[in-house]
């Protein structure tokens, strides 16, 4: 298990520092809790059956499985905040509490800051005087992080009731878990836990706009579609499809948060040969290194950039798209 946090540490760190960057390459200024504002806020909790989550005994204490659930039968098109960085605006209960989400298709959790977690009425999950904290592998700076449910949360008219995040003790940032996007200011990410929920994600990058679908099917257009690959499951990692490096098979994660090309630790090289998703080939891609390489690679945003990409996690694939001749 150590070799194991050591390693997603290692996946984390080398992704990060890769970067998201819009503008320049730091942090916004962070303030941790103290002790008595960490206590005070974790005073209250509730049980995870309250929100019709599993509660799993761990060998530190107890831990919690679920996820989102979604409005069904409903759709929501948004635009991309910045550029094609996918980071969108997302609200309460409220019109007027919104924040800023970047969706990391890559990580297998979901995270938020304190602030706006206090603000959108997070609720820390917890049972028998234990709050449940966070004990994966993934780099909090130092900084704790605890299991919470924000409820409702909107992406335009679609609503997600019960959502879960690990709330970071921190208050005006959320670290290397923003990917080193500054421009703006990420205070919430959506990880794999909560997007495989959605029937279908339609990432439009020339358009910058996504779609999300509660539960109405996906069907591509034959003269559109230019591959599919097959979604994977990885422990520890987020979305996984079949793929290949230089025609050797290898799992590779979909990294529409990272601002690189490819990401590889078995090698440094400066690009890559051949990097196959499914049945899409990409070649001569700009590569940087992972610190470990134990590592799985990563295809990172900058190779999706003209296409159209759809994550269908109930059918268990990824298209690829050419976007449609504008009329």
């Amino acid at each position: 298990m150590k070799q194991l946090s050591r390693m997603f540490y290692s996946v984390l760190v080398a992704v990060a520092f890769a970067g998201c960057t819009t503008s320049e390459n730091k942090e916004v200024q962070k303030e941790a809790l103290t002790v008595r504002e960490q206590k005070a806020a974790l005073s209250h909790y509730k049980s995870p059956q309250h929100f019709g989550f599993s509660v799993l005994p761990v060998q530190q204490g107890i831990g919690f499985r679920g996820s989102a659930r979604l409005e069904p039968e409903h759709l929501a098109v948004v635009k991309l905040l910045k550029g094609n960085i996918p980071a969108i605006e997302m609200r309460g209960r409220k019109s007027s509490d919104t924040m800023t989400v970047l969706l990391d298709f890559s990580s297998p959790t979901s995270w938020m800051e304190y602030l706006t977690a206090k603000e959108q009425g997070a609720v820390f999950l917890g049972m028998n005087d234990q709050v449940i904290p966070y004990r994966g592998g993934y780099s909090v700076d130092g900084i704790g992080a605890y299991a919470g449910v924000v409820s409702p949360i909107w992406i335009d008219q679609l609503a997600m009731e019960n959502v879960p995040f690990y709330i970071r003790m921190s208050k005006g940032a959320l670290g290397m878990l923003a990917r080193g996007i500054v421009d703006p200011p990420v205070e919430a990410t959506l990880g794999y836990d909560n997007l495989r929920n959605f029937e279908y994600i339609k990432i439009d990058m020339p358009q910058k706009q996504i779609t999300f679908s509660s539960n109405i099917p996906y069907v591509p257009q034959d003269e559109l579609l230019m591959a599919t690959a097959k979604i994977i499951h990885l422990p520890g990692y987020g979305l996984v499809v079949e793929g290949a490096v230089l025609g050797r098979s290898a799992p590779v994660v979909l990294d529409f948060a990272g601002n690189y090309g490819f990401a590889r630790g078995d090698v440094a090289v400066d690009s890559t040969k051949q990097v196959s998703l499914g049945d899409m080939v990409f070649r001569q891609v700009p590569t940087i290194a992972l610190q470990s390489n134990a590592s799985a690679p990563r295809a990172g945003r900058k190779i999706f950039e003209p296409y159209v990409i759809t994550i269908c996690t109930k059918k268990g694939v990824v298209y690829f798209e050419r976007p449609p001749k504008p009329e």
